[in-house]
């Protein structure tokens, strides 16, 4: 087997968590601090999202060692549902695949005594069987076929060592041999896929597939490492105990089972918060065998977990929720339609006939309530929609609008009344998105003109139903993909505001190390007047940033499209650096004279692969502007137009400074070293450690 690289497993700067996960049937579950997710990819593509809350821990679970007994009999239980959960879902959706007949016991007890009977039947059967077959495979067997052995040799140490050796052997074998089957690989895959989703998050990335790909499917708090530790645990216990007859051996290996998995679940645990040199060797089976366990997964399930993390991510009072979901995890529009019709089917008559006005006083009534519920889950906008409506059994006609004016006219009274509310409700609509409380926030101080502050101190006040309406209408946005910074209409960078809209790209936290690093080199040169090129300027942030920092610089910004360069100049005037500031529209270096040369070019050109355009996130995909984003096939076009043509308008020791993707950097270096103009070609990472700054000085 090819050698660990520890760095990439132990990462120093890491930061360990308590989110832990499973693989199961075409998807991820993962575990947060209150809740359970379960993500799956569907047959025909889907994405499957459900979410449920998880009972407050009990004080048992901060005792060492017993906390441990409590977490493996708590791990067998979960598993083993959320396997059969995914199964269940696979067949009510993919039938035509997954789905088969129930059994005469099971239809039985269905009939008898319900669904959910059934189901905790299946499932505790299902267990119970697990846990036998597990007894007799790697109890029962291993220590009776070493029972022979004791004709030979009489040292009960080596009876039992060889026992634990037969045992582990046992397990690798099984491992290795289910491996095999086509489910079982897409199952590692999952696996593998989690394990680098948890890696990402760990690290402080963006949780997108490029980013967790960069990670080991090898994870040191796996369960598969978790099971190495009992194995290798037991075989040291065990050779203590002597060699007593058969039954007593069995009995007491039975017996430790709790204690085992106590002491597991403590050296769990330390290996998953610690990187020191005893970690790392206790580790090293459990890795091993995680090479067996898991796979590189492909990035259409690194979606899937990515999704599963998120949706466990959320405020303690995100109501839960199960139905097919965008790739951020929010309810499709189609499937809000089914949960609100299936939801009203159940609590309304297909048909309302009433005689007197009190029957339909109370009709309108119910339905109001049912409608305040439906909003609370945030259904609202479907539900209240009256096409969504006539589509499903609902209200008869003639109170349909009633029903509506009134549960309207409740919303805004009762429920939405003040600031507070109101934000409340935004940030709760927002609860699955990252940063969605702060963007709710946003978005209330753009409805309102109200500040952060002024939010706090005012929160108590009524809000304006214009204002509300508008607040509404964002949010609404918001959850359909649309960037907040869109929405408001800006984006602070460099500690300087801009305006951003559709026309161009929103400045991000990564730009601002590229803008740094060329600050700090136009500091360092000493240049009286630095005369600097920002080409593909987009919405000004690179150039206008560096005019704002360097008083004394003079900055050219070029850009193809006529809109977005109206956007810079107006963010050069809101920064009150215009007057230092050149803007020419044309394509890279063609808006330039021919012989105009620069002290520093610096750009961030589009460098996405032009395969990888659908598989960025809904904000990014469908509203940023995709000709700021598409690099060309191998993501390089841009780079190639700037490795021949910015030698001639580089002054001799002038500096071109690139933003790069981060497995760009050596690609970008070969495309610059062709030019011989260009010497001490060098990169810089960004504050996550990956490659995104490329210098090159003109000879």
């Amino acid at each position: 087997m090819s050698k660990i690289d520890y760095d990439k497993i132990f990462i120093q700067g890491a930061c360990p968590t308590a989110i832990g996960g499973q693989a199961v049937m075409e998807g991820v579950m993962m575990q947060g601090p209150d809740r359970i997710a379960l993500a799956m990819r569907m047959p025909s593509g889907e994405l499957y999202l459900k979410t449920k809350k998880k009972p407050a821990p009990k004080p048992v679970m901060k005792v060492p060692f017993v906390r441990g007994i409590v977490a493996f009999a708590n791990s067998l239980i979960t598993g083993m549902s959320t396997l059969m959960d995914s199964a269940n879902i696979l067949e009510t959706y993919a039938p035509e695949q997954y789905s088969e007949e129930p059994g005469k016991i099971e239809s039985w007890i269905d009939k008898k005594f319900g669904a959910k009977a059934a189901w905790n039947f299946l499932m505790t059967t299902a267990l119970l069987f697990a846990i036998a077959v597990s007894i007799v495979f790697f109890v029962v067997i291993p220590t009776w076929a070493v029972n022979f052995l004791s004709r030979w040799i009489t040292n009960a140490i080596v009876l039992n060592l060889i026992e634990g050796i037969l045992r582990i052997l046992m397990f690798i074998g099984y491992v290795a041999g289910i491996r095999r089957m086509e489910d079982i690989k897409t199952l590692f895959r999952y696996h593998g896929a989690e394990h680098k989703t948890i890696h990402c998050f760990e690290n402080g990335l963006e949780l997108v597939p490029e980013n967790a790909q960069q990670f080991y499917p090898l994870h040191p708090r796996c369960g598969t490492s978790f099971l190495v530790f009992v194995l290798i645990i037991s075989l040291l216990l065990f050779s203590f105990l002597g060699w007593p007859n058969l039954f007593w051996r069995i009995l007491s290996r039975l017996l430790l089972i709790p204690v085992i998995a106590g002491i597991s679940f403590e050296l769990l645990k330390w290996a998953g918060r610690s990187n020191g040199t005893v970690v790392k060797i206790l580790s090293y089976p459990g890795l091993m065998l995680q090479k067996l366990t898991t796979a590189e997964p492909t990035n259409e399930q690194l979606e899937v977990a990515i999704l599963s993390l998120k949706a466990v991510l959320v405020d303690a009072d995100t109501p839960e929720l199960a139905g097919f979901v965008d790739i951020d995890g929010n309810l499709l529009p189609d499937e809000m339609w089914r949960i609100g019709s299936e939801a009203l089917s159940k609590k309304m008559p297909d048909e309302v006939e009433h005689e007197s006005e009190e029957a339909e006083e109370e009709a309108i009534n119910e339905a109001i309530k049912f409608l305040d519920e439906i909003d609370h889950h945030g259904y609202t906008t479907i539900i209240l929609d009256p096409e969504a409506v006539s589509l499903q059994q609902g209200i008869a006609d003639h109170y349909k609008e009633t029903a509506k004016e009134r549960a309207m006219a409740n919303r805004f009274t009762n429920d939405i009344t003040t600031i507070e509310n109101a934000l409340k409700w935004g940030q709760a609509a927002l609860s699955m998105i990252d940063n969605g409380r702060n963007e709710a926030v946003m978005i209330m101080s753009y409805a309102t003109g109200l500040t952060r502050t002024e939010l706090i101190t005012r929160g108590k006040e009524l809000m304006n139903e214009d204002d509300f309406h508008v607040f509404e209408d964002r949010i609404q946005k918001r959850l359909m993909g649309t960037p907040v910074q869109y929405i408001v209409g800006s984006q602070e960078f460099m500690g300087l505001p801009f305006r951003v809209n559709p026309n161009v790209l929103i400045p991000r936290l990564d730009t601002e190390v590229v803008v740094e690093k060329a600050i700090n080199i136009i500091k360092g040169r000493g240049w009286p007047h630095p005369d600097v090129l920002d080409l593909c300027t987009g919405s000004g942030a690179i150039g206008i940033s560096i005019a704002s920092i360097i008083p004394e610089a003079i900055v050219t910004m070029t850009d193809a499209s006529e809109d977005a360069l109206h956007t810079a100049i107006g963010n050069a005037e809101l920064n009150d650096v215009s007057k230092r500031c050149v803007f020419l529209l044309g394509d890279m270096f063609e808006a330039l004279p021919d012989d105009r040369v620069y002290d520093m070019i610096i750009s961030n050109p589009p460098y996405i692969k032009s395969g990888d355009m659908e598989r960025l996130s809904v904000e990014v995909r469908d509203h940023e502007p995709k000709q700021a984003l598409d690099g060309g096939e191998d993501g390089l076009d841009f780079y190639r137009i700037i490795a021949n043509k910015a030698s001639s308008h580089l002054r001799s020791g002038g500096v071109l400074v690139l933003e790069i993707g981060a497995d760009q950097a050596g690609s970008v270096k070969r495309l610059l070293g062709k030019n011989k103009s260009f010497t001490d070609i060098r990169k810089a990472k960004d504050l996550a450690g990956l490659d995104r700054v490329i210098i090159a000085e003109r000879i």
